[in-house]
């Protein structure tokens, strides 16, 4: 049976872009790797799909991204933000 820190962190992990990061450590879901070219960043999720996407903010463009994976969180963050 989870416990309440497993299912709190179950559904912190459901957002689309943890397929394509991982944090350095599990118990701080703020610095995260990514899976296509090992950067580390701080930021959380939200900034590493930032990076995936090659999103115009404070973080370099990942340029290993696949271009599915690109447009995929594209087509996601521009639905999130009508």
């Amino acid at each position: 049976m989870a416990n309440d820190q497993d299912t709190s962190r179950t559904s912190r992990r459901s957002d689309l872009g943890w397929k394509h990061c991982h944090p350095v450590d599990e118990s701080n879901l703020n610095i995260i790797v990514c899976n296509c070219c090992g950067k580390v960043m701080k930021g959380g999720v939200t900034r590493a799909k930032e990076h995936l996407m090659a999103k115009k903010s404070n973080i370099d463009a990942c340029t290993k991204t696949p271009k599915n994976v690109r447009e995929e969180l594209w087509k996601l963050y521009i639905e999130k933000n009508r």
